[in-house]
């Protein structure tokens, strides 16, 4: 007897534990000696635009460059002036300034890259020097200056440079090709000091030239911008070319982007072809060699305007009289820089069809032009939150193709959703995007993949969330609030909460700081034939990993025996959701579907939804419900519990 109750007892916390687990504008004067120089404008390819796009009054106060250069075709190579007129518009006092001087850390075949730093005088008495220090091997140099530096003060100076190209490289700055089959370029990009920009998160932003990511973080300010070239050679320059002087061997230009910029660059070649047009009142022009005149003869520019429109429409004014778009050789797509852009000379080497090859060259036009808007005008900190401009750019670029050609995916021959929804498990790392460039190397995170894919892919989830004409009024919106302006995450969110009237916290949050996607699993799936009713909980497997719940939409299909769908709703599931719904018919099977950009983590790109299969809640002990059969399983455990142990007692 004793035997058969142990028997029982042990019959009944089986089934406890079953029913648990199934339960549970102002220019700087210059002075520059010309020399009487004669203007020539007559002959000059790119015409100078006067009628460009006005802007307000643009408020606050930049700091004003004047960089002069001269060219030396033989050693790839410039002298050069900066003249210094620094504003402080920070809360501090400086005692002394660092500038980025990044030409020694790009990649390099036979010579690699160099600013040498001459001197640094007062800006009125050149005699006088002032005291600077060069970090080589950081790529700064500091300038000590003679007094403090007060907020809202301004600090003026030379600094007298040489700079000399790296040879036979493909990074952002470079002289590459030959003569012989007239390809050579010469590609002068952040080749002079250029001034760090200090903020409340790091203080001076000092970092060295970065192989991952960009490292460019500068501040607005106006540029005129001075170089004197070889007779011959074809230059493409950051401005509006306002003076163009000849003096035998060499020709004079002088540049001016008008409102503020953050960089300013120039390409030089004897074989570059022109093509220009007015549009809009910008000048918009593409330089490439022969070589490839068979890809951009007139598709580039083509594409160029159209993507200057499209932009110029959805999001604001693109202010400056110039517009470039000039081939470079490169081992990325290409680079952003104000007023020009550059595109790689290599897409007709990576060995895709005709099709495709015009196509990457539409797609990279879109992207470089796009930056103008997000980079430029609108910057941010290129290595705490560089993903904040590429994921954008990259959104907008696909939605340069939907607008165009008719599918935001147009542009994605690897759809990002695709990717991202099986990163971890091709991977084993996290996948979170509000990362910096040092926090993803330190995580195992591919930049590449954060701010180009899985960044735009969060965009696009938020537009598919709120609606096109509430994202585009937005975007609109933050580039209003925050052109020549440094932004954060937080400006991007606060500008799409002004528009919908509502905090997105439960979508910024999740989406950019957590380290996984969510991994949805159905725990009760039951059907009571009485009440009509399906109740069903969900819970994200990687709820504990995360900081905080996913919300998002998901469709949700169930079907009979005979796999008819019978009832189909799209749901929002918050973390563990527990659902129930009225259904007539007796469902056999539940489905969460993952499509209309639901983003979850799966093993299998192509394993699209999550089955499981219905429980009949009034087959297990017909009239109760689940949680009165618990506490029935609970009080006869205890039973048996104190019936056991009285038994025992009367042994002893």
């Amino acid at each position: 007897m004793k035997k058969k109750n142990h028997k029982f007892s042990c019959f009944l916390i089986g089934i406890f534990f079953i029913n648990c687990v199934f339960t549970s504008a102002y220019i700087l004067p210059f002075n520059f000696q010309k020399n009487n120089f004669i203007s020539n404008l007559d002959d000059e390819i790119v015409e100078k635009v006067k009628d460009y796009p006005k802007l307000a009054q643009i408020s606050g106060n930049f700091s004003r460059y004047n960089l002069s250069v001269i060219m030396d075709e033989a050693s790839s190579s410039v002298k050069g002036n900066l003249t210094v007129n620094f504003y402080n518009d920070d809360s501090v006092n400086y005692t002394r300034i660092p500038f980025h001087i990044y030409l020694s850390g790009m990649d390099y075949d036979t010579r690699p890259g160099l600013i040498e730093i001459v001197n640094v005088t007062d800006l009125d008495n050149p005699n006088i020097a002032i005291p600077f220090e060069v970090y080589s091997n950081q790529q700064i140099m500091w300038v000590n200056l003679t007094a403090n530096l007060e907020p809202q003060k301004r600090a003026e100076f030379i600094i007298q440079f040489n700079a000399t190209l790296p040879d036979g490289g493909i990074d952002r700055a470079n002289s590459h090709g030959s003569d012989a089959d007239q390809s050579r370029i010469y590609k002068f990009a952040s080749f002079y000091p250029i001034p760090c920009v200090y903020d409340s998160e790091d203080g001076w932003n000092t970092d060295s030239y970065l192989t991952t990511g960009d490292p460019f973080y500068f501040d607005m300010a106006y540029y005129n911008f001075f170089i004197d070239a070889p007779n011959g050679m074809i230059i493409a320059a950051t401005g509006n070319l306002e003076e163009k002087l000849e003096n035998g061997a060499t020709i004079w230009y002088h540049f001016n982007p008008i409102y503020p910029v953050r960089e300013v660059t120039f390409s030089a070649s004897q074989y570059f072809q022109v093509q220009s047009k007015i549009s809009n009142g910008v000048n918009v022009s593409t330089y490439f060699l022969l070589n490839d005149d068979y890809l951009w003869k007139n598709s580039a520019l083509n594409h160029a305007e159209d993507a200057l429109n499209l932009f110029n429409n959805t999001f604001g004014t693109y202010p400056y009289p110039t517009l470039n778009v000039v081939e470079e050789y490169t081992i990325f797509g290409g680079m952003e820089y104000p007023n020009q852009v550059y595109i790689s000379e290599s897409i007709d080497s990576w060995g895709y069809p005709l099709d495709v090859e015009r196509r990457l060259l539409e797609k990279i036009i879109a992207h470089e032009i796009c930056h103008q808007w997000w980079y430029n005008l609108v910057g941010n900190d290129e290595i705490d939150v560089g993903f904040l401009d590429e994921g954008l750019t990259c959104w907008s670029t696909d939605y340069y193709g939907e607008y165009y050609h008719g599918d935001w995916e147009y542009f994605q021959y690897t759809r990002y959703i695709d990717e991202v929804r099986v990163y971890y498990a091709n991977n084993g790392f996290s996948s979170k995007i509000n990362q910096t460039v040092y926090e993803c190397i330190a995580t195992d995170t591919d930049f590449n993949y954060i701010a180009y894919h899985k960044a735009p892919l969060v965009f696009e989830k938020l537009r598919q969330t709120i609606g096109l004409t509430a994202f585009l009024e937005g975007l609109k919106l933050y580039f209003e609030r925050h052109q020549f302006e440094i932004v954060i995450l937080s400006d991007i969110q606060l500008a799409f909460e002004d528009v919908v009237g509502q905090s997105l916290d439960w979508f910024f949050f999740p989406w950019f700081d957590n380290f996984l996607l969510p991994k949805y699993s159905i725990t009760r799936n039951i059907y009571n034939s009485e009440t009509q009713n399906l109740d069903i909980t969900v819970i994200d497997l990687n709820e504990p990993l995360n900081d905080y719940n996913y919300s998002q939409q998901v469709p949700l299909y169930v079907y009979d025996i005979l796999n008819s769908l019978i009832f189909s709703q799209t749901v929002w599931i918050n973390g563990t959701t527990e659902l129930s719904f009225n259904i007539s018919h007796q469902p056999y099977r539940v489905s969460l579907i993952y499509i209309n950009y639901v983003l979850v983590q799966l093993t299998d790109e192509f394993d699209l939804s999550l089955d499981s299969l219905v429980q009949n809640g009034d087959q297990a002990i017909p009239g109760y419900e689940m949680s009165f059969f618990l506490l029935l399983s609970l009080i006869l455990i205890g039973f048996v519990i104190v019936d056991y142990r009285r038994k025992i007692k009367n042994n002893i």
